[in-house]
């Protein structure tokens, strides 16, 4: 019973299909077709280049890496050629490269939203959505931020454990006793006493 329902139903619609076929056979489609001329200005369709901001991303985050290193480890000294401070260097700038571009995304996602209101799109679900999205955009910079100061403090305490605390300081006291005193003003240092100095300097700060 069921199958001869259905099959009646298929023979229905199939001969409504053929009906509104015959009925439209001298139609033409075209005029109701939007033309060139009834159509905005759109200009040229971009498509945005997702993997320029990834390398740039990449490039900045290796960058930031490379030169906390350098204070932290110093940049002539052996230690930074060792093969785990290579690729932990490599593994952190991987990590915060991600950060960076996903912020790129959530400001490019911002922007996309303020146009389409600008374009006509006011609606309340719109604006909650901007909200939504600036809320994103400021946990993005604190996230950004913390982990870096993570970055930071991860180098800080490796450089402490590797003893080159210790070894700026005894540098430095051995430079000061074997030069004379009215050469002081004129040393230069080497970058491991100039990464404790700063590094001091640093601690010093609120």
């Amino acid at each position: 019973m069921a199958t001869q329902k259905k099959k009646e139903s298929i023979d229905r619609l199939k001969n409504e299909f053929e009906k509104i076929q015959d009925d439209n056979k001298g139609l033409d489609i075209s005029k109701y077709l939007a033309t060139k001329e009834d159509l905005p200005e759109l200009g040229e369709i971009q498509i945005y280049d997702y993997q320029k901001d990834l390398d740039s991303a990449q490039k900045q985050a290796t960058e930031i890496m490379e030169s906390l290193v350098d204070l932290y480890i110093g940049g002539n000294n052996p230690i930074s050629d060792h093969r785990y401070i290579k690729n932990k260097k490599r593994e952190d700038a991987l990590v915060y490269a991600e950060t960076l571009f996903l912020s790129k995304m959530t400001r490019k996602n911002f922007l996309t939203q303020l146009r389409q209101i600008d374009n006509g799109d006011s609606s309340a679900r719109m604006h909650e959505i901007v909200n939504q999205t600036v809320a994103q955009i400021r946990e993005n910079s604190k996230f950004t931020s913390t982990q870096r100061t993570e970055l930071e403090k991860f180098w800080k305490e490796l450089r402490k454990d590797l003893g080159l605390n210790e070894i700026s300081e005894q540098n430095e006291i051995e430079q000061k006793i074997n030069e004379p005193e009215k050469e002081v003003e004129k040393k230069i240092y080497d970058t491991r006493n100039l990464n404790n100095m700063i590094d001091d300097i640093l601690k010093k700060r609120p």
